[in-house]
């Protein structure tokens, strides 16, 4: 398996501390071992990574557990040649021939030489001379000496010309499929187009800090751990639940949404469970119309007490910017006001709709949008207000918050690991 790196590739001389940690991650989430891993330029080889079998509508196929590993640019199942033309273009024929049998009627063969002193002295394909990926038939390609990327796509794909002849057609702009060659120093490596996989991209997770996000188990607060993670942060979670208002199946709820989420998170989600019910029966006695924003900012309060012991860096919310009440930007100023402690809002410029497409995407959305109330929705204010003065939830607060009832929330909080 031969995975390609993205932004990691761009990094300076930390590189190597962002590759480690890929392969750190690859190892945990895959179970390869260590030994069967393999560093190129700009690229990773995977050697005897094990295949999932699943079972879909169109029958078994074969997937391989690397789509949700930060990190990776694309990955593809290659073929390993010797560093000759010879022994690629065997490899080269097989590929050809599996994609004329799916129904493929045009190609172009793309060659990075990153061995820059391959030549032909290991033998060379029979072909001719021509453009970039558009071969000419007959004669002889470039013989001795180094060969160039040219060189090798002038060689191979006259060679596939001659041997596929009326089956196959060159076509550089919108080919079928496109051979690709990557020559390095351990081997020629051959690939279609047609089988590389489109990884997550980002940065790979432990590599960014550590973040605690306060997950409600609605449909926001998934996508925005995930978004994060995206940048390299390890991310763990807190909920706050209210029995007897919310039930074992709304907790379960947010279990599920941890374990769905884990694999994007180096394969593990550590969740802390708040029991608020008693703080939230003891802020009834604030005014209904800011009950949603005293509750945000105890709850805020008890997730940055978590984050603070437990050497987080910084809290995540799923808010954005004007989408319910609580959301305006007076009302998230409010809330945390004189908190002093970062909370991320990797959402706050989102449309709902782009949030449901990704919760899609990573499949959180069909466990998000379960009918199990949480605590906020619980003791939701009928008319709330859009727009409070920024000191004035923290008044309430002060006024109307047990610190004794505060201290026993965190006294009796749970924490599983969930993978």
């Amino acid at each position: 398996m031969l995975i390609k790196l993205g932004e990691i590739w761009l990094k300076g001389k930390n590189r190597d501390d962002f590759i480690n940690r890929l392969i750190l991650n690859v190892i945990n989430i895959t179970g390869i071992e260590k030994k069967n891993i393999k560093i190129g330029q700009g690229r990773v080889y995977l050697h005897n990574l094990s295949a999932r079998r699943s079972y879909g509508a169109g029958g078994k196929s074969t997937t391989y557990n690397l789509k949700p590993i930060f990190g990776i640019h694309s990955f593809v199942e290659s073929y390993k040649a010797k560093l000759n033309l010879e022994d690629a273009m065997v490899i080269a024929y097989e590929i050809v021939q599996k994609e004329i049998g799916n129904g493929s009627k045009t190609f172009k063969v793309d060659t990075t030489r990153a061995y820059k002193k391959f030549s032909a002295e290991g033998g060379s394909a029979s072909g001719g001379e021509g453009t970039s990926g558009s071969p000419a038939r007959g004669g002889h390609g470039a013989s001795g000496g180094e060969k160039n990327s040219m060189d090798i796509n002038n060689e191979i794909g006259a060679a596939i010309l001659d041997k596929f002849d009326k089956q196959l057609a060159v076509d550089v702009k919108n080919p079928d499929f496109v051979l690709n060659i990557e020559v390095r120093e351990s081997g020629i490596y051959l690939y279609s187009s047609n089988d590389e996989v489109e990884g997550p991209g980002g940065l790979p997770v432990g590599t960014g800090g550590k973040g605690l996000a306060m997950l409600s188990g609605g449909i926001d607060s998934p996508v925005a751990m995930r978004q994060i993670m995206k940048r390299g942060m390890r991310v763990d979670a807190v909920h706050f639940y209210s029995p007897p208002y919310t039930g074992e199946k709304a907790k379960q709820k947010v279990i599920d949404l941890c374990r769905q989420l884990a694999p994007w998170n180096a394969g593990e989600i550590k969740l802390f469970l708040i029991n608020f019910a008693k703080i939230q029966v003891e802020t009834k006695k604030a005014p209904q119309d800011i009950w949603t924003l005293l509750h945000r900012r105890l709850m805020v309060k008890l997730a940055q007490a978590v984050a603070t012991k437990n050497n987080y860096d910084t809290l995540i919310s799923g808010e954005s910017l004007g989408q319910v009440a609580s959301q305006t930007i007076q009302n998230i100023s409010a809330v945390s006001h004189g908190i002093n402690f970062p909370i991320l809002r990797p959402l706050i410029g989102f449309d709902k709709q782009e949030t449901i497409d990704i919760a899609k995407q990573i499949d959180t959305y069909r466990i998000s949008i379960l009918p199990h109330q949480d605590c906020c929705t619980v003791f939701a204010p009928r008319n709330p207000k859009t727009k409070v003065r920024k000191t004035e939830v923290a008044a309430m607060e002060e006024k109307f918050m047990n610190e004794e009832l505060f201290s026993e929330a965190l006294q009796t909080m749970e924490s599983v690991n969930i993978k």
